[in-house]
């Protein structure tokens, strides 16, 4: 009777667990679709991230100004780079001057960003809603989720163990870390951890050097 009964509530505690699951799943899931990462709804904005080294030390890595899902300028310790749809520049800085330098190779630039963010959503697993925390002083919804995707159509891909910070109103992206990232070219986990913050600014134009 005994066993039965500890049967019983393992079996109870399972079933309310697989509702609360598949709430959070969903929860990640629109964030893809409409939510704060969602590339055709997010507003212009500045993504900054640095390389967080086992020993604390932090080392950047990438600096991107965004103005709509396929314009950007990323710029990195070995140069910057600005893609518009499919041409693409080189440059020292921000401001250029600009080379014009080899299109990305991309056909369609709208399906690659939305077959990318699709395999990611796709590969989730593991998900936690940790519900609401403090952010820089601020309050935020955290999320977790391990990720592995598909390779793309050039045979790559990218994943890892993400946290990601949004809005109360999960609107907004705010942070991203990502640690034990693989990749197609890399696919051992890595003991780094890559941190990336987001400062939305609607002043942010990419445009084409005349």
């Amino acid at each position: 009777m005994r066993y039965y009964m500890i049967f019983c509530l393992v079996c109870l505690t399972a079933t309310a667990a697989t509702p609360a699951a598949a709430d959070c799943a969903a929860d990640i899931d629109n964030l893809f679709n409409g939510g704060a990462w969602d590339p055709f709804t997010r507003e212009n904005r500045r993504e900054t991230t640095v390389v967080r080294n086992p020993d604390g030390k932090e080392t950047p890595s990438s600096d991107v100004l965004w103005d709509g899902p396929f314009n950007s300028i990323n710029c990195t310790p070995h140069g910057c780079f600005m893609a518009i749809g499919n041409a693409s520049w080189k440059g020292s800085s921000f401001d250029g001057p600009w080379t014009r330098s080899s299109d990305t190779g991309t056909v369609d630039p709208e399906k690659f960003v939305r077959g990318t963010m699709d395999r990611l959503a796709a590969s989730i697993s593991e998900p936690e809603c940790l519900g609401t925390t403090e952010l820089d002083g601020q309050k935020a919804l955290l999320f977790r989720f391990l990720s592995k995707p598909e390779p793309n159509e050039y045979g790559s891909w990218w994943g890892g163990r993400y946290s990601v910070w949004v809005s109360p109103d999960a609107n907004r992206l705010l942070r991203l870390e990502l640690a034990e990232g693989i990749a197609s070219w890399a696919p051992k986990p890595s003991k780094d951890v890559q941190v990336t913050t987001i400062v939305y600014d609607d002043a942010i134009r990419v445009e084409a050097p005349k």
